[in-house]
């Protein structure tokens, strides 16, 4: 659910969001882990998903 969460405000990222506000606004607090299972479950990482935002 928060890695859902967390793709759909990467998807709606400003060019001022970072993928470590977001994640950190969705509980994920060791970026490693968070990239690792939001590649794992999304196919991209998401400095791509964020990138594809803007």
């Amino acid at each position: 659910m928060r890695l859902a969460r967390a793709h759909l405000d990467l998807m709606n990222a400003g060019p001022d969001g970072t993928v470590s506000e977001i994640a950190a606004k969705w509980g994920f607090i060791h970026m490693g882990r968070f990239s690792h299972a939001y590649a794992k479950h999304f196919g991209v990482l998401p400095s791509e998903t964020l990138r594809r935002s803007l």
